[in-house]
């Protein structure tokens, strides 16, 4: 099953500040409920966790992440990722593009356009339950990461 995502959000900080936060996953990672970084095992290649729950189902996958490509100069980052439910239940792959855009509030808008697919017993629960889930996902991560780069900036 595969669904589409597309989100955005701003945030009070400065393009740098919010830059140097999202191509370190060490930074970034944790502000995603239910992620974690657990060993960088190349330049641009990291092993991790991603946990969720879908209603009563919960899902941990042993995954791989990578920077596919950091644009500097346009501030473009693509990430991708994928994972075996380490039970056996499936597997999910994810590719997503994150772009900033200075406002002329001095605020910076992150764009993200995600496509996931996701195989075995989760694909069941159907693409509407996955955009929930993701929705409230983004919630939680839109929460933690403005009140960590708040923090940084103090």
């Amino acid at each position: 099953m595969k669904t589409n995502l597309t989100k955005s959000f701003e945030v009070p900080q400065s393009s740098n500040l919010i830059w140097n936060h999202l191509i370190d996953p060490t930074k970034i990672m944790d502000c995603v409920p239910g992620v974690s970084i657990d060993e960088k095992v190349g330049e641009n290649h990291y092993k991790g966790k991603v946990g969720m729950k879908f209603g009563p189902m919960g899902v941990k996958y042993d995954a791989d992440i990578f920077y596919d490509k950091v644009d500097t100069e346009n501030k473009k980052i693509i990430i991708s990722g994928n994972g075996v439910d380490s039970k056996g239940n499936g597997n999910a792959e994810m590719k997503m593009n994150i772009m900033l855009a200075e406002l002329e509030s001095g605020s910076v808008r992150l764009d993200a356009v995600m496509d996931v697919t996701v195989n075995g017993k989760i694909a069941q629960f159907g693409s509407r339950v996955i955009d929930a889930v993701s929705n409230q996902l983004f919630k939680q991560f839109v929460s933690n990461f403005s009140k960590k780069l708040a923090k940084a900036a103090e």
